[in-house]
């Protein structure tokens, strides 16, 4: 299995990340993060960062968020399907230390990950039939 982070498993462009924010099917929502998703028509994730001066201050704080979501998103790759996903921090997430935010990953994952099965079976479903 390819742990790697090529340029084809980012989001690259703002026209990217605008296709998310507009059209985001599914979310994943905690206190120090949200996880904005959308279907993409390739065989792969594909993983955008927003780490805002903002909201976490320090630096080496927002590489550590960076580097440790690149490195959780590498790992569980092949569980999100065909997904575009921007993460967005908020207040306090340059607050936690590398082992809660490994852990806190790993939940949006899947949290993200079962939203999206959520949304694919009732767009599935079709309408609606009547029995009577």
């Amino acid at each position: 299995m390819d742990l790697g982070f090529a340029p084809e498993h980012r989001l690259l462009t703002p026209a990217q990340f605008k296709n998310v924010f507009d059209g985001a099917t599914c979310k994943a929502s905690g206190p120090n993060i949200l996880l904005l998703a959308r279907h993409n028509g390739q065989a792969h994730a594909r993983l955008g960062l927003v780490i805002a001066k903002k909201n976490v201050r320090h630096a080496v704080d927002r590489n550590k968020i960076k580097r440790i979501a690149r490195e959780s998103f590498r790992h569980h790759r092949t569980e999100l399907d065909n997904l575009d996903i921007v993460v967005l921090a908020r207040k306090g997430l340059g607050e936690l230390d590398n082992a809660a935010l490994h852990a806190l990953f790993k939940d949006m994952w899947r949290r993200l990950n079962k939203a999206a099965d959520k949304y694919n079976r009732t767009r599935n479903s079709g309408p609606p039939s009547s029995n009577a």
